[in-house]
């Protein structure tokens, strides 16, 4: 009978086949439970190494491991990363050619394949599972598990049925693996993918070489230009909210004088991967970008990320700060936000009770809001929402400077107080706990802090409410066909705005960012409908 691989094993493939002499934090841990084949769920930061965690197994000949994995891009990526190793890897995705794929096929039917890579909507395919039920599947992964949850900050569909696929396939051993995952995003992913509790391999979300800051946004440019002049001569990336945005900064930035490139899923592939190229190769980019500039950005000298519109959620703040200082080095993220914005994130219409995803969008972004506003230490809190208690960090806004930070913290303070008068929403101070972290709660022994009670039901008609339900059903059903999150198609704040507006000729230009340009019509012939009945 064959012997189970060792973690000494693992350790010989590690020098051999990847060039390393040591594990990271966290590796040995989780490999040594992959290996003796439990079920595994490693929540670990960005540049831990989890990749390694069924690279590594795939290479010691354990069997084939299934990988599912979000994005073709990321896919290649790690295709590319693994072909020296002399591992056999193979992928299958919807961008591949008929070459591309029948090669996949014959290295899977001879039994050749150790390492495949496949996206969710081709896994959930019955041919897919077909194939994979003649085969001897040892290892079953899934990549970026946070999009499993709801709750989650990218939530996939189809990734919501992998429990179901898993099963399928007669329950391999399985190993979940994300950076950023919250105490209630670990709960679903957890109860959605394994039958019983997996092995939790949870490593800490502080990044001490990353400083923190949030201010109100300025009006025009002004605000950031200046913020990317000190720093001219770094790489740093800007985060906005839309493609035309970034387009527009992008080229306002060099007009005055940066080298300022924009990147988003507008842009048709040459351009953008010319984009990234020249991010990667050149000092001193600045990459004007949407979310699409995400996952697999891997430049280790980053040395800034600027939020120009705030994030939808805590987990996706991390994530993309987290694209800055993976070499160690001082980095800084600097996020801007408005008060209004803040004030449609304090509360949520009553209609959004009927939609699960819409519940779970509203608590991330309230979350993400509070974040914005809290008096104390601004890491702690961030830390926090992944369930991990921590002292003051000592780097972010709120921390230095001493005593002459107190003005900046009541200043933080005031400006929440006033989002949560603007959203009519009764608020209070207090100390101590709150809430669970994701849902928005404080640090624990925190600074003082907002608590807001159950908000009211906002002023909307009967009938307002009606025709909010039925946009917020078509969002979910668009998002269901699509294999996106439902904020990828329009934000409930947006339908909530349109509810209440006398028909689409009031369709405001700042709902041009929120709602999908594709689906606008779709919404927009609701809304007519409506008012005609």
């Amino acid at each position: 009978m064959r012997t189970a691989p060792t973690l000494d094993d693992a350790r010989r493939t590690l020098k051999a086949a990847f060039g390393y002499d040591a594990f990271l934090l966290g590796q040995a841990e989780a490999l040594e439970a992959v290996l003796a084949g439990e079920d595994v769920f490693a929540v670990m930061p960005t540049g831990s190494g989890k990749s390694l965690l069924y690279q590594l197994p795939a290479a010691m000949g354990v069997g084939l491991v299934v990988v599912v994995s979000p994005l073709i891009a990321l896919m290649r990526d790690q295709l590319r990363a693994v072909a020296d190793t002399g591992v056999v890897a193979a992928a299958l995705h919807s961008a591949q050619g008929e070459a591309e794929a029948a090669q996949a096929h014959r290295a899977l039917a001879r039994g050749r394949a150790q390492l495949l890579y496949v996206a969710p909507e081709r896994l959930a395919l019955e041919s897919t599972i077909d194939l994979l039920k003649t085969l001897p599947l040892r290892l079953f992964v899934v990549d970026e598990a946070h999009c499993i949850s709801q709750w989650g900050h990218e939530f996939r569909p189809d990734y919501a049925q992998l429990g179901a696929v898993r099963r399928r396939l007669g329950a391999p051993p399985t190993l979940a693996v994300t950076a950023t995952a919250g105490p209630r995003t670990r709960g679903e992913v957890s109860a959605s993918l394994f039958a019983r509790p997996p092995r939790l391999i949870l490593r800490s979300f502080a990044r001490p070489n990353l400083a923190l800051a949030f201010r109100p946004r300025g009006a025009g440019l002004r605000q950031i230009a200046d913020f990317i002049a000190r720093r001219r001569g770094q790489s740093g990336i800007v985060y906005c909210s839309s493609r035309r945005k970034a387009d527009i900064m992008a080229r306002d930035l060099r007009a005055l004088g940066f080298d300022a490139l924009a990147y988003h899923a507008g842009l048709d592939p040459a351009t953008r991967s010319l984009h990234q190229d020249a991010f990667f190769e050149r000092a001193g980019v600045v990459m004007v970008a949407t979310i699409a500039f995400g996952m697999g950005v891997d430049k280790h000298d980053v040395r800034y990320v600027l939020h120009a519109d705030l994030p939808d959620s805590i987990e996706g703040y991390y994530q993309e700060i987290g694209r800055a200082g993976r070499d160690g080095a001082p980095a800084e993220a600097l996020a801007l936000f408005d008060r209004r914005d803040l004030a449609q994130r304090w509360s949520a219409p009553a209609a959004i009770a009927h939609d699960e995803a819409a519940v779970a969008e509203h608590g991330r972004r309230k979350a993400m809001a509070a974040l914005c506003v809290t008096p104390g230490c601004r890491t702690r809190r961030l830390l926090a929402a992944f369930g991990e208690d921590s002292a003051p960090c000592g780097t972010c806004d709120a921390c230095r400077g001493g005593l002459l930070t107190l003005p900046r913290r009541l200043g933080a303070l005031a400006l929440g107080l006033r989002a949560a008068l603007e959203s009519r929403v009764k608020s209070h101070i207090e100390s101590g706990a709150g809430p669970e972290p994701d849902a928005a709660a404080p640090a624990p022994n925190a600074a003082q802090h907002f608590a807001s009670e159950p908000p009211p039901e906002p002023m909307l008609r009967v009938g307002d409410e009606r025709l909010l339900r039925e946009l917020l059903a078509l969002r979910l059903a668009l998002a269901k066909a699509r294999g996106v999150p439902p904020n990828g198609v329009a934000s409930a704040e947006a339908l909530q705005r349109l509810a209440m507006r006398s028909g689409p000729a009031a369709f405001a230009a700042q709902d041009a960012g929120a709602i999908a340009p594709a689906d606008r019509d779709a919404f927009l012939r609701v809304v007519e409908n409506s008012r005609q009945q």
